[in-house]
């Protein structure tokens, strides 16, 4: 059985809650992340395309975005760089099946905390979000 520790990214999650926009447009993906990260104690909306995540950033404060890149009409670079200028303080996490090395760098450059291949590791997701919330928590408490 493995041992949890302080250090272990379940064990900053349980205590830290974070509220999600889930952004895909395949829906048993969506449903399925929802499934995991509420099991985890964390708030989450679930939208299809980009600009209906762009119509929840502006009416509700999120603290993780998690968002494919290949959607339509606008797809997840587009939806990165208009959550990097105008909402910087979401934590953004890129979840694909699709991605170039170039998609990697552009979207770690505009501040993803973690570009995660679908399929991927619950365990990856976890510590993803756990290092959102830590910087998140970094930059709030700069200011």
């Amino acid at each position: 059985m493995m041992q949890l520790d302080n250090t272990h990214p379940w064990v900053y999650c349980l205590k830290h809650m974070a509220r999600i926009l889930l952004v895909d447009d395949e829906d048993c993906i969506l449903r399925t992340t929802a499934i995991l990260l509420e099991s985890e104690g964390h708030s989450t909306v679930s939208v299809l395309n980009g600009k209906e995540a762009i119509n929840q950033l502006n009416a509700s404060e999120f603290d993780i975005m998690i968002t494919d890149i290949r959607m339509a009409p606008m797809d997840g670079m587009e939806l990165i760089r208009y959550a990097h200028g105008e909402k910087p303080g979401v934590q953004i996490v890129v979840v694909s099946a699709y991605g170039s090395e170039k998609t990697t760098r552009e979207a770690l450059s505009l501040g993803a905390v973690r570009y995660l291949k679908k399929p991927f590791r619950v365990e990856d997701m976890m510590e993803a979000i756990a290092e959102g919330l830590k910087r998140k928590q970094a930059a709030t408490a700069s200011k």
